[in-house]
């Protein structure tokens, strides 16, 4: 069956949004993924400039990319840097694009959070496909037409909020939109309006239930099912998703992983406590060494490679995403999808790659560490910096107000150390020191100049 036929002639006690590629062997799915991408380097070859530059630039054509090792060894990895030089020197404005322009239906950017973001411009059928992309999770999880999803966010220029809503769509949701509204507001729409689904990042909808309780309320007498959303780790953080449960008072946490390139390209299934599938009817994924290039083993940690296959407009072929992963290429878990799994989702980014003392520390470890500290909130950051030589990281945490913050800060040091295998400085602030987000939380703050950060450049094919 298609994935894109309509939810009504789908069976709704089939598990599977498209169990003909869900479930199918390893060696069927990469098989399939060789061919497309074999026919995608060619059509990218041929209409987009960029592509065609960057490949007659490493010497390659396409009708070279006939293996696997061909695509690994051959193919010249695209980076951000390709699309935003690309499109600085466009007239349009746009890089990397292959249709023209009169076939654009929508313009967006990307967040930005790591540099500066990068124009996107996506035709009517991406826009529909884009919506799809979530229909595999949501569908596991047993959401139907007739349940209903409450947005905690303003629709802007990201389009993982339109894609967001595009998925609502095609599964026949009933949507209300809580755009332009403060938290209290959507609170009380929540309470009053008893969605089936709730959707925002892990770190605003606790903030919510905090505006919650300063206000008398319990989001939990909403009767909320599940909790969905994505952009950060914490959906499938153990402490995270806990503290989401009690909270909220839910049992369903579903996560989506995703970058604005390539969309939502993860969804979690309902089995796993943690982790997501990656969406393999619209995306090929794989890991490699940030230093060599080369692939690395299943359950190793690398850097997520991605070519898309839902975003001809402005296409990406092998592209780096710089999110670090480690990938389980034959999941079992009892779910019955066999696309890939990342257990972690991500575990951090290369260009934000930490190495303390000979130990390497990834942001989601210290997230969930923080989480099981009594006395603590949610709410932390990393400052990274670097003295006489060596990389130093401060976790910086906040306090519920239960308890002292020195004697907090003690305490979540001796966690970090017996947990992590290093120490690392630690800082405990009083309750409503750190601000908050209503998209992305920025975590991570890195002071260390371009020539202190280790480098990151893939070497191999590039």
């Amino acid at each position: 069956m298609s994935t894109d036929a309509a939810t009504h002639h789908r069976p709704t006690t089939h598990r599977h949004w498209n169990a003909a590629t869900q479930t199918a062997s390893r060696e069927q799915l990469d098989a399939l993924h060789l061919q497309r991408i074999r026919h995608l380097v060619g059509w990218a070859y041929e209409h987009s400039p960029l592509h065609r530059r960057l490949y007659d630039d490493a010497g390659v054509k396409p009708a070279d990319i006939r293996t696997w090792d061909d695509y690994h060894h051959r193919l010249p990895f695209t980076d951000k840097p390709d699309y935003v030089a690309d499109q600085e020197s466009a007239e349009s404005g746009f890089g990397g694009i292959a249709l023209p322009q009169q076939e654009w239906q929508q313009y967006f950017h990307t967040t930005g959070t790591t540099g500066r973001f990068l124009n996107e411009a996506f035709g009517d059928y991406e826009m529909h496909k884009a919506g799809s992309q979530y229909c595999y999770g949501l569908w596991d999880h047993g959401i139907r037409s007739s349940d209903s999803i409450y947005f905690c966010f303003d629709f802007g220029m990201w389009i993982g909020l339109w894609s967001y809503y595009w998925g609502a769509r095609n599964l026949g949701l009933t949507i209300v939109s809580g755009g332009g509204a403060s938290g209290v507001q959507r609170v009380r729409q929540i309470l009053e309006r008893r969605p089936t689904i709730v959707c925002g990042t892990p770190t605003y909808l606790l903030h919510l239930a905090e505006i919650a309780r300063r206000e008398g309320l319990d989001v939990r007498e909403a009767g909320v099912r599940m909790l969905a959303g994505g952009g950060e780790a914490g959906f499938s953080v153990p402490g995270t998703r806990e503290r989401l449960r009690q909270a909220w008072g839910v049992e369903q946490i579903y996560d989506a992983y995703g970058i604005g390139e390539a969309l939502f390209i993860g969804q979690s299934c309902a089995e796993w406590g943690g982790g997501v599938h990656g969406i393999e009817d619209v995306c090929h994924s794989y890991s490699v060494g940030p230093d060599s290039g080369d692939p690395v083993a299943s359950g190793e940690v690398g850097e997520h490679v991605i070519t898309s296959y839902t975003h001809f407009t402005q296409p990406f072929i092998k592209y780096r995403t710089h999110d670090l992963v480690r990938i389980d290429d034959r999941p079992d878990h009892g779910c019955g999808w066999t696309w890939k799994h990342f257990p972690g989702v991500v575990l951090g980014r290369a260009d934000f790659m930490v190495t303390i003392r000979g130990v390497n520390v990834y942001p989601t470890a210290v997230e969930n560490l923080v989480s099981e500290v009594p006395g603590l909130s949610h709410h932390y950051e990393l400052h990274i910096s670097r003295v006489d030589g060596m990389d130093r990281m401060l976790v910086r945490a906040e306090s519920n107000g239960s308890e002292g913050c020195s004697e907090l800060a003690a305490r979540l040091a001796t966690h970090v150390r017996e947990n992590v295998g290093v120490r690392l400085e630690t800082d405990v602030v009083p309750s409503g020191t750190l601000p908050r987000y209503e998209l992305k939380t920025k975590r991570i703050f890195d002071t260390r100049s371009a020539s202190e950060r280790p480098a990151v450049t893939l070497g191999g094919a590039r």
